[in-house]
Order: structure tokens, then sequence, then C-alpha cells
């Protein structure tokens, strides 16, 4: 079934210089309890998003000038997306540190799109990032960048099961 970006919401940079899609609460709203997985801790997101454009590339559209351009072309886009009930652990290791998340990956075309255009005004073919969401955290409450599918192959630990999770 098709979820609808918060109609409301508009897509927004972050201070961060990513660029976020919220999800509309009253479509799909975040868990409400902490879980424990795998002998880990983990915390709900309390508002839950889609990255449209990451820390790395949101810095290039930065020194390119694009980022109202793309504001503007993102929002004559149609941001629908479906669930796709496919659960991911993913980890990350930095400096020592690790960071966990658990994401729901969702089928989101007009990210394609995006990226398509972006790489044109860039002059370079860009990897579209694997839609989804990320529905809890540990270690870091930001969660994990994925910007390409080998990044996700590289960072995912595990499939998650909608039992663990206590969804069905």
């Amino acid at each position: 079934m098709a979820t609808l970006i918060d109609p409301e919401c508009s897509p927004a940079w972050t201070d961060g210089g990513t660029l976020l899609l919220p999800v509309a609460a009253t479509a799909w709203p975040s868990p409400d309890a902490p879980l424990q997985l795998d002998g880990i801790a983990f915390v709900p997101k309390r508002e839950l998003h889609v990255t449209v454009v990451g820390r790395t590339l949101g810095a290039h559209l930065h020194e390119a000038g694009l980022q109202a351009e793309t504001l503007a072309v993102a929002a004559t886009l149609d941001w629908r997306f479906e669930r796709c009930g496919q659960w991911l652990r993913l980890e990350a290791r930095t400096g020592g540190r690790r960071r966990h998340s658990i994401i729901e990956r969702i089928a989101l075309p007009a990210l394609a799109t995006l990226h398509a255009w972006l790489g044109a005004r860039l002059g370079r073919q860009l990897a579209v990032p694997p839609p989804h969401v990320t529905l809890y955290t540990s270690g870091d409450d930001r969660g994990i960048g994925v910007p390409d599918a080998a990044s996700l192959a590289r960072l995912s630990v595990r499939a998650v099961d909608a039992a663990e999770l206590g969804l069905r």
C-alpha cells in the first residue's frame, strides 16, 4: 500500500547538509518502545524520514550552489512509496566505536529520478541510495548513512523478522 510523505511538511536541508523528507506520522507512526535485539538495546527514532541526499552529496550540491534548485525540483516529484516488509540490522564501526540501526526498505521511485537529475546537473552519474527508513538506533541517534547498494551490503549484519520487531 502506498504511503505518502507528509503533505504538511516540505523537503528541508538539515544543518548537517542532508536533505530529508518527513514521513507522515499518521500513516507510519514511529515505534513506541525500545527494543532488545542480538544483545543490543535499540531506541526508537522519534520521527521517521527518508534521507534523500546524504552529507557527502549535500556538500557537493552546496559547493555547486544547487541546494535551492534541488529543493525546487524535489517539490515537483511524487514522493509516494511502498513499504517492502524487509527489515535489516546495520552496524558501522568508526574509530573503535560501533553504531547500530534497524531499517525498513521501501520502494521510492522518485529517489532515482532526483538522483538522475542531480547527476546531470553535476556532470556525473550518481549512485542512488537504497531507499529506507531508519526505525531504531543504538550508539548514535542519527543512524548510519547508506549512500549506495555496496554500502548497504557491507553494513548489513542480518535480516530482521517482523516477529522480532513485535509486528504481526
